[in-house]
């Protein structure tokens, strides 16, 4: 079957919390080796329904599943996984061939794991040109040596990495530590991922991928777009569902698994976004696990790749419906050029309040966690990241760089092992950037703005530096730096030597051409 003719078809609504939200299965080991469990993981092609309105839309997942099943595993304790690639020859979408990784002579379809947030050598790390085509395999080590955390895995394949995690090729895995397990915290069915996307379907359920211009411009069918999104929420593979709940306190794993799609939530009781009655909730997590202390808040702005792992206490609001609503603008954080605003997705799910209390209800006990700020002082060395754009006689994206170099082009950045850097990204286009580094979980110093009508030829500082909001204030992975901004983070650079690399995490950026590799030395 040809790939979806993307511009022929039109995309449509259907009716919301209808269905309920599908939660997906735990995967399990099928031996172990020397005491390491194995697991093999098959992506394939299969068809299911993301509405039950609409027709079944063909999909990618992995072991035929969306999202992926999730893996839990325990620090300290390896495991290896045996990825094996069962996709068909053609792809569900148009290929660029145009833009880097993606040129001929490279096969249509291919794929490599990536463990986001996780500390791996880099032969299992899932680098985006070690690709592995339909047939076969690959087999990764996860050493589980960091912290409990909210990790993800999805495909990095170089060049159609957006078209490959759009099919549905993304998965949860929990790591749990003994700290974490030993809090009075929500667990079993009390505790939910909760993988947040954005997704286009046609009439009869076909998926479509639609990017654009960024004023709104559609492109040529299989022509790379700088920005994607779509028309309807998708909550773990489902369209707009709803979740029954207890009236008792539910830990959620939440994860923006969106394309370029930024999410700013909130638990809303009133009627809809313009009758607001906002529910309060504790977020403990980060990307890199608990933060030092709980941040009470009432909304949550989420990059994508950004984890938040968070509390929602139900108790006081049995036989009411709460609604996760989006205030987001599309493009993050919003601009107004040629008048465009993009479809938003403001209602994503609903939690209703039905269901009787079992008993043995805990009451949650979130323990101070053992934590260590890093010294901006023993950072050795500082280096800046240049975030630009490339345009065309018609001031419409030809691709964004960080300091003008591709992807493709000779390392620049060698790093030594044991060692803590700052890393400054100088944001000069309009749009927000979630920059992720493998490898490393960081900690942000702060965020300044600058004078940009000074820059490149002087780095002009304007204010005063901004420290990290309270639930950013752990470890992360991943972070938004914002346009005029300049992100800092201390970077402590542990684990393992090799190859490794950086990008911005708005999957059509990271395609072309976004990222950089980086390399650590012993």
């Amino acid at each position: 079957m040809d790939p979806s003719p993307a511009m022929s078809r039109a995309p449509i609504q259907v009716e919301r919390f209808l269905d309920r939200l599908p939660i997906p299965r735990r995967i399990v080991p099928y031996g172990t080796k020397k005491g390491v469990k194995l697991y093999r993981v098959r992506a394939a092609e299969f068809t299911a329904r993301l509405h039950s309105q609409l027709p079944a839309a063909r999909l990618w997942g992995y072991d035929r599943q969306y999202p992926g099943p999730v893996f839990e595993a325990l620090q300290g304790e390896p495991i290896e996984v045996e990825w094996e690639n069962g996709l068909p020859q053609r792809h569900l979408f148009q290929v660029d061939r145009r833009i880097h990784g993606a040129m001929a002579p490279v096969p249509e379809v291919r794929m490599v794991p990536h463990l986001h947030g996780a500390r791996t050598e880099s032969e299992s790390d899932g680098l985006p040109e070690k690709w592995f085509t339909p047939g076969e395999s690959r087999r990764y080590s996860y050493p589980n040596e960091q912290r409990a955390a909210t990790l993800w895995y999805h495909d990095h394949a170089l060049g159609i990495t957006r078209l490959n995690v759009y099919a549905g090729l993304s998965g949860f895995y929990l790591l749990r530590d003994r700290e974490e397990m030993g809090m009075d915290l929500p667990k079993d069915d009390y505790e939910i991922p909760l993988l947040l996307q954005d997704r286009t379907v046609d009439a009869s359920g076909v998926l479509l991928y639609l990017p654009t211009h960024e004023d709104g411009k559609e492109l040529p069918p299989g022509q790379w777009g700088p920005e994607f999104f779509g028309n309807l929420p998708v909550v773990n593979g489902a369209i707009a569902p709803y979740l029954e709940v207890e009236p008792r306190p539910y830990r959620f794993r939440v994860l923006n698994g969106a394309n370029a799609r930024f999410f700013e939530l909130t638990f809303n009781l009133g009627r809809d976004a313009s009758h607001p009655s906002l529910v309060d909730f504790q977020q403990i997590g980060t990307d890199g696990g608990l933060l030092p202390a709980p941040a009470s808040l009432n909304r949550l702005l989420l990059g994508p790749a950004e984890r938040a792992d968070i509390v929602v206490d139900f108790s006081r609001h049995a036989g009411r419906t709460l609604t996760l609503q989006n205030s987001a603008w599309a493009p993050y954080p919003g601009w107004t050029m040629f008048n465009i605003r993009p479809q938003p997705v403001p209602e994503l799910m609903q939690f209703r309040v039905s269901l009787p209390v079992r008993p043995n209800r805990a009451a949650v006990n979130v323990k101070p966690v053992a934590f260590a700020r890093l010294d901006e002082k023993a950072s050795v060395r500082t280096r800046d990241f240049v975030l630009s754009e490339r345009v065309d006689g018609f001031g419409r994206s030809l691709g964004v760089r960080i300091d003008g170099k591709g992807y493709d082009d000779p390392v620049s950045e060698t790093v030594k092992l044991g060692t803590v850097e700052t890393w400054r990204f100088i944001n000069t286009t309009d749009d927000a950037h979630p920059m992720h580094l493998h490898l490393v979980q960081f900690q942000i110093l702060h965020r300044r703005t600058f004078d940009t009508l000074a820059f490149p030829r002087v780095l002009q500082f304007v204010g005063n530096p901004r420290p990290p909001a309270a639930n950013e204030a752990g470890w992360k992975d991943t972070a938004i730096v914002r346009p005029n901004e300049v992100l800092s983070i201390l970077v402590p650079f542990e684990g393992y030597a090799g190859r490794y690399v950086f990008h911005c995490h708005m999957l059509e950026h990271e395609d072309n051409d976004m990222m950089r590799p980086y390399v650590v030395v012993r």
